[in-house]
């Protein structure tokens, strides 16, 4: 048995959390159930994966301080038989605590010896990274990719990469020094027409058709090419990791929606066909009610899990959605 958890903060139960949506891809890769909650149930597992989230940037955000709680929670992960870090290298929490040590939000059971054995323990615990999985499907892009990827494929995610900053860096680089034997597809161009795009002016059929020219030279094999999210409700909430120079979006909703159609139809065009879309509806729907149904919990601009691809974009209905 197989189970990927984390100890630092719960893993969301809410299925349409794009947090949850990142571990969903890793459980069905690996076979493995997901412990939400970081309980003793991982005891029993054969393997336990350490899931840092999909925000996780390299430390520690404890927002109510080095407790007691977290303290059992690494224990008990310590504990387990074999355990591997997925996305980076297993980060140092005792180094980390180490440093919280005195703090009156610290647990006086955060000791240095503690901490020290924390970490001779975490030296011994492996890294997975997507790159490392024995599949030969691979979907690679912006943050958007998770939502566009196949069953099965590995997902390189570049969070924030733009299919301009992607094509001056050339897309070769972005598949991670790897050989793909099977399909790949491109995931870019999101983030483009909602910050990028209508500041400047670009010969956009210029523009794909060298996505699709460098695209192509990246394998011998089949090469897709997703289309762009539909547009956002405008009254969304977008958290500030999603704003370009203090906004949200540049252009109005008319004239962002009218680029999105055109970079679908020029792409469409310049691949011959081989583009991965959303269901036609969801671009020409109220955006509110897209909002609602098919985007993540809460905020930003993500496609929400359970209408991923590779859930064939969705199980559900309109009406079950508001039931």
């Amino acid at each position: 048995m197989y189970r990927i958890t984390n100890p630092i903060s719960n893993i969301p139960l809410n299925e349409k959390s794009h947090v949850r949506g990142w571990t969903t891809i890793w459980a069905n890769q690996l076979d493995a159930a997901i412990n939400h909650r970081c309980t003793p149930e991982i005891l029993k597992s054969n393997t336990v994966y350490i899931d840092h989230g999909v925000n996780f940037g390299g430390t520690l955000n404890l927002f109510g301080g080095a407790t007691k709680e977290i303290f059992d929670r690494i224990n008990l992960v310590m504990a387990c038989k074999k355990i591997v870090s997925l996305d980076w290298d297993m980060p140092d929490y005792g180094a980390m605590l180490k440093k919280r040590i005195g703090a009156k939000t610290t647990y006086s059971g955060i000791t240095e010896q503690w901490c020290d054995s924390v970490s001779a323990r975490i030296a011994t615990i492996p890294g997975l990274k997507q790159e490392d999985l024995a599949t030969n499907n691979v979907t690679v892009g912006d943050s958007h990719t998770i939502a566009f990827s196949a069953q099965g494929d590995k997902v390189y995610r570049n969070d924030g990469l733009t299919l301009h900053g992607a094509l001056k860096r050339g897309l070769k680089t972005l598949l991670r020094n790897k050989p793909i034997d099977g399909r790949i597809t491109f995931c870019l161009g999101s983030i483009d027409i909602r910050h990028h795009m209508l500041r400047h002016e670009i010969d956009l059929h210029k523009m794909i058709t060298e996505y699709v020219r460098q695209g192509n030279e990246c394998s011998d094999n089949d090469v897709f090419y997703t289309a762009p999210v539909p547009v956002e409700f405008e009254e969304r909430r977008i958290p500030q990791s999603g704003f370009y120079k203090k906004t949200a979006f540049f252009g109005t909703l008319s004239e962002r929606k009218d680029l999105t159609n055109k970079f679908i139809d020029i792409l469409d065009s310049v691949s011959n066909g081989k583009i991965i879309s959303p269901p036609t509806n969801w671009y020409s729907m109220n955006p509110e009610l897209y909002a609602k149904t098919y985007m993540e919990h809460g905020s930003s601009f993500h496609i929400a899990p359970p209408f991923y691809y590779n859930n064939d974009w969705g199980k559900t209905s309109i009406e079950d959605a508001f039931a």
